[in-house]
């Protein structure tokens, strides 16, 4: 199902593709061409729920991110349940796939769910994630407030 509601992604101009992650970056949706086959989506979706808890580190939420590389553009669009990624050229109508991701990613974060089991193989061929330090609790009637907004900042520029 979310693989029909990703192929309208491809109607704008540039696109080639798209996937869904979950927060967790597990796969759990596709319409790319076949030489993206699961194995390499899965391990994007461990990098991508790795960058996110990076971003987020300084206490504010990853909303989207646009990755450049040398021919190609991967924007990644933070819905509630996951990430919805799109693959496209340098030369797309940005204005376009913005409104396409707002439209799809309203469509699609409903459908998102967390498989219940990864298979034994799988897991061999990969390394687990690094143990996250403790997360000390809130005391009562103490007010925590979010670091300044410099802290969302990469090579000197602000991340949202």
């Amino acid at each position: 199902m979310i693989s029909q509601v990703l192929t309208a992604m491809r109607d704008v101009d540039g696109v080639h593709g798209s996937f869904v992650v979950t927060k967790t970056g597990a796969l759990v949706g596709k319409d790319l061409p076949a030489m993206f086959d699961d194995a390499v989506l899965t391990e994007v979706g461990r990098r991508i729920a790795r960058l996110n808890e990076g971003l987020s580190a300084g206490g504010q939420d990853f909303d989207n991110c646009v990755m450049r590389f040398a021919d190609h553009k991967l924007y990644l669009r933070s819905v509630p349940h996951g990430f919805l990624c799109v693959l496209s050229t340098n030369g797309v109508n940005t204005p376009a796939l913005k409104m396409a991701l707002t439209l799809t990613s309203r469509r699609v974060d409903p459908m998102i769910v967390e498989p219940e089991a990864v298979p034994v193989a799988a897991t061999l061929s990969t390394s687990p994630p690094p143990p996250s330090a403790p997360v000390e609790p809130a005391k009562p009637g103490k007010f925590v407030s979010k670091p300044p907004s410099s802290a969302a900042t990469f090579r000197g520029h602000r991340v949202s």
